[in-house]
């Protein structure tokens, strides 16, 4: 489906000299979305196929961390030597190692496979964000934002039907063997169509310790969201490691001359309004919905499919979100859509908090999570137009891939204050807390009533203590428009 036609001032994305860039953009995202996708569904095969189940978390954690190291080295190279030629060089790596990851022997190599994979998925994700803010003009960067929650949306409807039927015909293989005509796709096609950026490359400088403590942090905080429930002092340490890293990192970048991800880039006007509302968005919103499908099929007794397709509810609203900033509201300042996503975010949560305490019609819920996404794309799309607008061509790459990496590491920070409120609840209500994690972990387990009444009980205070931040999230987005000068942030 086109999301743009013709503007009052020229050529729409999907027209005119934007049309191989429109294609080309939406191709590595269409990439990147099935990729994630597609791996999770087959979890399953792939344990039966390699055993070692106990590594099998780390076919996606391995994944997902390798992709926010990427974030970091991201914006230096991309502004160091373009877009373009740093997308054929990922382009080409993303293509072997998901290779290598369909033919893997055993459960160790494909954990290697995937952390390789998702390297360079993470390097390509970051040219993917920056060819929009360098290749659009400022009134089409919206629809770009919203073609791709469109790309996003359709994998999240008809994704779990397509990596089905892979699995049926020739298993968990064949999930990884159909992403190479798709990364070869977007390779032809973004091979010229994506902006070059840089006529000559210059030399990628890499701040390398800055780097490592920022690597240092995923870890610790991936160590954090793993031991919940598990090792309660691991998590705190993870978590005290994480601040000290955080606070080692700050001092360091204020003494680089070129650190991965500069404090003005992180600090300057508006750029710290748009990371504290979109951050605290993903924060709270996908640390807490991350258990709303455990809630359905444990306390709803919902079959494990219905309780996955819950979510589709919160991507729906998320893809109308941005579709409504990028056409209905495209009269608005980006700003105030900013604050408008905040002010909804609120009720929002609210609904789906009561819905829950109270066991209202999973309608009703499902409703919430609408709202909830629609939010998300609100705050989220307009806040990176703004972020990208507000920053220079020399160094989109570094803003983006900062933005990037800070709503990566919120959404980690996210589940793991929703885990823990989760698992402080079930213990004090049952008293063990081993059977919840075998349930999360998918194993097939019997709760009693007094179990799925504490994980209710458990999601719904983790709604009313993490959605109190919403709070504050709406004070930052008022201060944004506020701060904002009516002449630099016009309606388009």
């Amino acid at each position: 489906m086109a999301v743009s036609d013709e503007t009052p001032s020229g050529p729409g994305i999907w027209s005119g000299p934007y049309l191989a860039l429109t294609f080309a953009h939406l191709a590595v995202v269409a990439l990147v979305a099935f990729g994630g996708l597609a791996v999770v569904a087959a979890l399953s095969s792939i344990a039966e196929d390699l055993g070692r189940v106990g590594l099998l978390p780390w076919v996606i954690t391995g994944q997902l961390a390798a992709g926010a190291v990427a974030l970091i080295f991201a914006g230096p190279v991309i502004d160091a030597v373009g877009v373009r030629r740093t997308f054929r060089v990922t382009g080409v790596w993303l293509f072997v190692s998901t290779a290598a990851a369909a033919v893997a022997p055993s459960m160790p190599i494909l954990i290697l496979a995937r952390v390789i994979q998702g390297f360079g998925g993470g390097l390509v994700f970051g040219v993917a964000f920056t060819a929009i803010g360098v290749g659009y003009p400022s009134e089409l960067r919206p629809r770009a934002f919203a073609a791709q929650s469109v790309v996003f949306g359709a994998g999240a409807f008809g994704g779990p039907a397509v990596v089905g039927a892979m699995l049926a015909l020739g298993g968990w293989r064949l999930v990884f063997i159909a992403e190479l005509p798709l990364i070869a796709l977007a390779l032809a096609v973004g091979w010229t169509a994506l902006p070059t950026t840089r006529e000559r490359p210059a030399r990628i400088e890499i701040d390398w310790r800055g780097a490592g403590l920022l690597t240092a942090l995923i870890g610790c905080s991936l160590v954090a969201v793993a031991q919940i429930g598990v090792r309660w002092w691991a998590v705190g340490l993870a978590v005290l490691g994480s601040v000290l890293l955080t606070g080692a990192y700050w001092g360091h970048s204020g003494r680089t001359p070129v650190p991965v991800i500069a404090r003005e880039h992180i600090t300057r006007f508006p750029l710290m309004w748009i990371h504290i509302t979109s951050g605290l968005v993903m924060f709270i919103a996908l640390g807490l919905e991350n258990y709303v499908p455990l809630y359905v099929q444990t306390s709803r007794g919902r079959s494990v499919e219905f309780a996955a397709f819950a979510l589709v509810f919160l991507s729906t609203g998320w893809t109308v979100g941005s579709l409504l900033y990028s056409r209905a509201l495209d009269k608005w300042r980006d700003c105030d859509v900013v604050l408008l996503g905040c002010a909804l975010f609120i009720p929002s949560l609210s609904l789906a908090g009561v819905s829950i305490a109270l066991t209202l019609p999973l309608v009703v819920l499902f409703v919430a999570l609408g709202l909830i996404g629609l939010a998300i794309g609100l705050v989220t799309t307009a806040g990176i137009n703004l972020l990208q607008g507000s920053s220079g061509m020399e160094e989109m790459g570094r803003v983006t891939s900062s933005h990037q990496f800070i709503r990566q590491v919120s959404l980690t920070y996210g589940v793991a204050l929703a885990s823990a409120i989760l698992f402080f609840v079930v213990d004090r209500q049952v008293g063990d807390v081993e059977a919840l994690r075998e349930v999360i972990a998918g194993e097939d387990v019997a709760l009693g009533p007094e179990a799925k009444n504490a994980i209710r009980d458990g999601l719904a205070w983790a709604h009313l203590i993490m959605g109190s931040l919403a709070v504050g999230c709406l004070m930052v987005g008022i201060s944004l428009v506020r701060r904002t000068d009516p002449v630099d942030s016009s309606p388009r």
